[in-house]
Formats: C-alpha cells, structure tokens, sequence
C-alpha cells in the first residue's frame, strides 16, 4: 500500500506542478503584489493557495456536478481560457493598473482581492488544473489509495507555490518598476497566448472534433 501511494503520488505532484506551473505564477503575483508589505504579500500568497484548493472539490465531485449541470470539460476549458485572456489583456495594456485601483479614492470600494482573482482562479487552479485532477480522482477504477495521493499531491503543489511565491518581494526589488512592467507585458502576451490555445482546444474538442464526420 505504502509503494502504492508513494508512486502515484509522486506521478500526481509531477504532474500538478507541470500543470499549476507555480514558478510562472510568482512573477506575475509578484508584478500584483509589488505594491503590498512583505506580510501582505505572504497573507495573498496563503489566501491563493487556501482558494485553489478548491480543486479537491471538483477531483471529488467535479465530474458528476458538471454532468448533472449539462457542462462539459470542454465548455469549461474554455471558459476559464476567456478569464485568462482577458487578465492577460489588461497585464499587457495597463501593467499599472493595479497601483491605481489602490489608490484612495472613488475605486478604492472597487479593488479586487488578487487572492482570489487571478492567483488562485484561473491562475492556480485554472481549467487545466481542474480537469487534470479529475482525471487523476474521479475516475470509478481509481483506487482510495490513488485518490488519496493525488489529493495530497494536490495540497503539496499548493504549498510549494506559496513558499516560492514568499520570494516574489525580493525578485521585484531586483528588477525595479521598469523591470517588472516589462515582465508583466511579456507575461500578459503569454497569457493570452496560453489562454488562446484552451480556447481553441476547448473548440475543437467540443465541438468541431464531435461533428466530424467519418471517412
């Protein structure tokens, strides 16, 4: 049992972190968290991680609730792929968007909670995240075992991204404003580009791949 749950735990993990990608996240959590104390920044960090932490709801029920809703994992790929775009779009065209929506005045009742939007959804836990641990728990033939160590692999994930975003303050005192507006461009073309590609995946197996016909 113990062989068991080390190896599918190490295949889920990898397979996690491949896919969560937290080494990418912490750039661009360092770009929205830039203007925020070192505790404010490890308190988001902490916040993302406790909200993505939502995909063990859907390993365990994702798949019946989005049947039950007449929802296929396609549609929702390709769904959280808009989300992503947009983020992407506004971290491309207004890198200082955020410093704004800080500032005191009529926005300041406006501001988002970057925790929850964009870190933990779609970033975190994004439609890739999701349907890679429904695939890794949801399946009928998957043992407890299995499930067992995909949901620890998932919590271990989430907790490596913490720990390396816990570095994001030291990475945008390196790089200054102009350095970290830059990255933010280049990050938010990526977005969009990577956003593009679950749109497009969601499109063609959802629907051009289901009309086909034949030869």
């Amino acid at each position: 049992m113990l062989a068991e749950f080390g190896s599918a735990f190490i295949a889920a993990f990898v397979t996690l972190f491949i896919v969560i990608d937290p080494i990418m996240v912490t750039p661009i959590f360092a770009t929205l968290a830039r203007h925020e104390t070192p505790q404010r920044q490890r308190r988001i960090a902490l916040e993302a991680a406790f909200i993505a932490g939502l995909l063990t709801f859907f390993g365990l029920a994702g798949t019946f609730m989005l049947h039950h809703l007449g929802i296929s994992i396609e549609a929702f790929r390709t769904a959280g792929g808009i989300l992503l775009f947009l983020m992407g779009f506004r971290m491309f065209f207004e890198p200082d968007g955020e410093l704004e929506a800080k500032k005191p005045g009529p926005k300041a009742s406006a501001r988002e909670n970057i925790a929850f939007f964009p870190l933990a959804i779609p970033l975190m836990a994004g439609p890739g995240a999701i349907a890679t641990v429904m695939l890794l728990m949801g399946s009928p033939a998957t043992s407890l075992v299995a499930r067992g160590a995909a949901l620890t692999a998932t919590y271990a994930v989430l907790l490596s991204g913490v720990i390396i975003m816990a570095f994001a303050g030291k990475i945008a005192d390196a790089l200054g404003r102009t350095g970290m507006n830059v990255i933010s461009r280049l990050l938010g073309m990526l977005l969009m580009a990577l956003s593009t590609q679950y749109i497009f995946d969601g499109i063609r197996v959802g629907i051009l791949e289901k009309i086909a016909i034949p030869a």
